[in-house]
């Protein structure tokens, strides 16, 4: 049974006629009675008995009549259903995140995108960047906020820059740099050093390695931390200095830690990772939303990088 069959078979039983039906559906009659008969030779049934006079449904068809409306009204939902969700009106939206990176501007993100698509589930995961390249690969993220893909990251992962945040320096409170308006990356030679763990963010790890190296020195490095709150207490516990983006001063120290400019400029953006053309509508509509509100976003972040520059 074909959808176009019940659906001729339903006019025909609610407008209780051929020609009522042919109209209805802007055909012919011989194309409804050709219809109606083909249906009842392949079930084996007669649905109307038919006269010069009227057309009157049997038992057969009254039964057929309440399984067809049935069956027609759960196509109807089925396709608009899946127009909503081609439209990227409907699914979900697993979104993850560097929270120190996307704590100013994501929850203001989230809502401007659930007030447009009130119909899409959206979740948030905080991840490192590794984490979050790794969720991406394995389909468990739609979209990444994280630190730029490595080099061995597959093609169809694509990226949209949002921001760059500058590196400065963390030191524990009352330390000899305390007093500086910038410090040089040199003046740090023979400080420890706490840094986040490479393998949840390789790029910042090896970018601070790099700036030390350019420097004039290998930095010591006597400790590294899963997250960024837990390399800012090891700071402000007096286990050694730090570099990292500015956006991570706003974490909570007690006021355990100074946050000074360096005089060398270094900077590390924060980009938007997706499956570029596999991505889904929802997943697109947000990347749009993103593309969109991009320059308010940079404009927020650029004032916070300024006063910790300044």
């Amino acid at each position: 049974m074909e959808i176009r069959t019940l659906r001729t078979f339903v006019a025909v039983a609610n407008l209780k006629g051929f020609s009522a039906a042919a109209r209805a559906l802007n055909t012919v009659q011989p194309a409804i009675s050709r219809q109606v008969s083909d249906l009842e030779e392949e079930l084996g049934v007669r649905l109307f008995w038919r006269s010069t006079r009227d057309v009157r449904i049997t038992i057969a068809g009254e039964i057929l009549l309440r399984e067809a409306t049935e069956i027609l009204a759960h196509e109807e939902r089925a396709r608009h259903l899946v127009q909503r969700a081609g439209e990227g009106r409907l699914g979900q939206l697993r979104i993850g995140f560097l929270s120190s990176a996307a704590q100013k501007f994501l929850p203001s993100l989230v809502r401007k995108f659930a007030q447009a698509y009130p119909q899409v589930q959206v979740s948030l995961s905080e991840m490192t960047a590794a984490e979050q390249i790794d969720a991406l690969q394995a389909g468990q993220l739609d979209v990444a906020l994280s630190r730029p893909l490595p080099s061995s990251a597959p093609d169809y992962l694509e990226s949209l820059n949002i921001y760059s945040d500058h590196v400065v320096a963390f030191f524990p409170k009352g330390s000899i740099f305390e007093s500086k308006p910038r410090v040089s990356l040199r003046d740090m030679s023979t400080c420890s050093f706490v840094l986040f763990k490479r393998e949840g963010a390789p790029d910042l790890f090896d970018q601070v390695v790099s700036a030390c190296l350019d420097a004039g020195f290998s930095p010591k490095i006597v400790a590294q931390a899963n997250s960024m709150q837990a390399v800012l207490t090891s700071v402000g516990s007096g286990l050694g200095v730090t570099l990292a983006p500015a956006c991570i001063r706003h974490l909570d120290t007690n006021g355990c830690v100074s946050c000074i400019p360096i005089e060398e400029k270094a900077s590390i953006p924060l980009q938007l990772h997706f499956h570029g053309s596999r991505s889904e509508a929802a997943t697109q509509a947000f990347v749009a939303l993103v593309t969109e509100e991009r320059k308010a976003i940079r404009a927020t972040m650029e004032t916070e990088t300024r006063l910790a520059s300044t």
